[in-house]
């Protein structure tokens, strides 16, 4: 396995662990109690702080691990890279117009920011499991 893949399915592993962290709170939260008037800041960049803190540190320890491969990159990494941001480009458009719409029916500023980070959320989860079958299949 390559680094770039390894890297892959830590990104992938500390997205789908630290947002769904954040919105399983968070949405529970503004589902039980009412949605407050605006974003949980603090929490989202709590969460934003964890993800950054994690995936520094297992990308440390992967490139301790096989440090030769660290550096490299070749044409189907770059390739692989490309198709995974065409895919989620796809995602995010979706996921942008979907935000656009919520704020043209009047929706609060609450669920309008979280359409938003659930738009980027998902478009970096495709991208990640798309650029992995990438790799499995051998683009």
């Amino acid at each position: 396995m390559s680094f770039r893949e390894k890297s892959t399915w830590v990104l992938l592993a500390v997205t789908i662990i630290v947002y769904g962290w954040y919105f399983a709170t968070t949405l529970d939260e503004a589902l039980g109690a009412g949605v407050p008037p605006v974003a949980d800041n603090v929490r989202l960049f709590g969460a934003v702080v964890i993800m950054v803190g994690l995936t520094i540190v297992a990308h440390i320890m992967i490139a301790i691990l096989s440090p030769k491969e660290a550096d490299t990159a070749d044409e189907r990494d770059r390739l692989i890279e490309l198709r995974g941001d065409q895919r989620s480009g796809f995602v995010m458009t979706v996921a942008l117009f979907s935000t656009l719409g919520l704020a043209l029916a009047g929706a609060s500023v609450f669920w309008i920011a979280h359409a938003a980070l659930a738009g980027l959320v998902v478009s970096e989860l495709v991208k990640a499991v798309t650029k992995l079958i990438d790799y499995r299949r051998g683009v």
